[in-house]
């Protein structure tokens, strides 16, 4: 087994003599087996246990065995206890998921602090087969039959007896005799996958012998089907979402030639927060007659359905769409702001507010729209509801509502900002001491 561990890891390339690495143990037989086949490789590690104080004195002599352990192989051991019940409590998780948590934050706090390279963990081929099946009860996609992964560089976890069964270990660990603590929990079957390694997995077996080298062939190709796919997604993402002033637009005619599916859907909004059965909905609204209009709210994003596109709008803070001006440096101070004097008179864009610095009466307030705001268009003489006039301008109901205007001392409406300004405040070609404002993006 020793020269097939070391090929493994020199075949996959999961790590080298020079690095530094920790090896998660609890003193059960796989990581011991772990530690003592790095020590007979040669490789440069320390070990690390977690006393989660949940089997009273059994767990006080799974750590009295890991420094006796760490003494005999001749490397550093870290300890640490945890108050799990509390933390779970505390964290409203289960047990297993506290434990989970502690563990792991723990473990890289030990990577940083002592500049290890790589996490090490017994995993083998038998736990790959629970994750999988324990993934397809709970719901998954295709992430979710990949398994265990081999080597996570991003969190610099490698799993160096994943090519192993459980009872390939069992065997190795007898036939050289090695003391292991063994966790009476193990053998309760209430939890989900103790149940699945003692009930189900042996009568899987009978029909398929050779079950964890066939998992892990199917976790292979199927990582290798779902890093294209996760590629895929990137072009896709690229090429249907569309950076707005605040927001994503997605063209619904680009949408709907691609045939694309709710995990389509999932792949472009989950970074918006929205969740499945939301995007569930979504699209059995895009599917229906009477959808424009419909909308979705995450925790970060506003997604309204136009009749062109969908719109995913940035939700703003009340603080960054009310802001008061008491004078003209508040204005220039003013990161959405720019502002310059010109000399004479020029055509303002669409985005701009050419306005006699004169007519201006502070403190002047920039809010959002209110119900029952008016105002006279630039080019109109009479009053317009501002929510007449952004209908006409084809402005969506979740836009509306990023809407702002730039009220005078005297409450007059200035500037509907970015959209219109208002008659009152023209500027004739011979005036002079201009004030140009410009909204920045």
């Amino acid at each position: 087994m020793l020269q097939q561990f070391q090929n493994y890891i020199k075949a996959h390339n999961l790590f080298l003599k020079k690095d530094k690495l920790l090896l998660a143990i609890s003193g059960g037989k796989d990581s011991v087996l772990l530690a003592h086949l790095l020590k007979q490789s040669g490789f440069n590690f320390s070990l690390a246990h977690c006393n989660f104080k949940l089997r009273d004195k059994e767990s006080n002599d799974d750590e009295k065995f890991c420094i006796d352990l760490a003494k005999k192989l001749n490397v550093e051991l870290f300890c640490k206890s945890f108050d799990t019940r509390k933390y779970a409590k505390q964290n409203k998780l289960s047990i297993q998921m506290a434990a989970r948590e502690l563990r792991y934050n723990w473990f890289n706090e030990l990577l940083k602090i002592n500049s290890f390279d790589y996490l090490l963990t017994a995993h083998h081929a038998t736990d790959n087969v629970e994750t999988v099946l324990i993934n397809l009860l709970r719901g998954t996609g295709l992430k979710g039959l990949t398994g265990i992964s081999l080597k996570n560089e991003e969190q610099k976890i490698i799993r160096p007896l994943l090519f192993f069964s459980s009872e390939e270990i069992t065997k190795v660990v007898k036939d050289l005799k090695l003391k292991y603590r063994e966790d009476s929990s193990n053998k309760e079957d209430k939890y989900q996958r103790n149940f699945l390694r003692l009930k189900v997995l042996p009568n899987l077996k009978k029909i398929q012998p050779q079950l964890e080298a066939v998992m892990l062939e199917n976790s292979r190709v199927l990582l290798s089907d779902y890093k294209k796919l996760k590629t895929l997604n990137v072009h896709l993402k690229e090429d249907l979402l569309q950076k707005k002033q605040n927001g994503f637009s997605i063209e619904l005619k680009k949408l709907e030639a691609i045939g694309y599916s709710e995990n389509t859907l999932y792949n472009l909004l989950k970074a918006f927060n929205f969740s499945k059965t939301q995007i569930k909905n979504l699209a059995l609204t895009l599917k229906g007659n009477d959808r424009v209009g419909k909308t979705f709210k995450s925790k970060t994003h506003n997604l309204i359905i136009d009749r062109n596109t969908i719109e995913i709008i940035e939700k703003k803070t009340e603080a960054s769409t009310i802001n008061k001006f008491k004078s003209i440096k508040d204005l220039i101070n003013f990161p959405k702001f720019a502002l310059s004097r010109p000399k004479k008179f020029i055509v303002p864009k669409k985005n701009e507010l050419l306005i006699n610095e004169g007519k201006l009466k502070f403190p002047l307030l920039m809010r959002n729209v209110k119900t029952g705001d008016k105002f006279k268009p630039f080019g109109m003489y009479g009053f317009k509801l501002i929510s007449d006039f952004l209908r006409e301008q084809k402005i969506n109901a979740l836009q509306k509502k990023e809407v702002c205007v730039l009220v005078n001392g005297n409450n007059e409406i200035i500037w509907v900002i970015g959209l219109r300004s208002d008659e009152r405040y023209k500027v004739n070609a011979n005036e002079t001491n201009l004030i140009l404002l410009k909204i920045e993006h």
